[in-house]
């Protein structure tokens, strides 16, 4: 199943799926992927290349990289992901954002600040 208008991911408007699956049942419904032959499909690319940053990864679980070592794991995940829904005859496009609003800085601040706590901690995790 397909859920093209509401992707349940763990950023953006906390619990957004929940209110609108509660309010606005009729909003949102999962279909089978063949049920958008023929159409265009915008995707948030920023989401997607983040989304296959976390999920993809090789067995023992790093993420994939080239030869030089850099990661490839969101490209393998995009690619994989435009070829199925291009079989399927969807037209997809991605769709990047622009710099984010003034009023954000505060919470990418924050997003920030974890991140690299969180860095921290995994340097500090392998060292012992």
């Amino acid at each position: 199943m397909v859920n093209i208008l509401l992707l349940k991911y763990k950023q953006g408007i906390r619990s957004l799926s929940k209110v609108i699956g509660d309010h606005s049942p009729d909003s949102t419904k999962d279909n089978e992927i063949k049920t958008y032959f023929g159409r265009k499909v915008a995707i948030d690319a920023s989401m997607c290349i983040y989304q296959f940053l976390i999920a993809v990864r090789q067995t023992d679980g790093i993420q994939l990289t080239n030869d030089n070592g850099e990661i490839t794991s969101h490209l393998m995940g995009t690619f994989y992901r435009t070829i199925r829904m291009c079989e399927n005859g969807i037209k997809p496009l991605y769709v990047f954002d622009g710099k984010p609003p003034t009023m954000k800085s505060g919470e990418l601040a924050k997003r920030l600040e974890r991140r690299e706590e969180a860095q921290k901690n995994m340097e500090k995790a392998l060292e012992e």
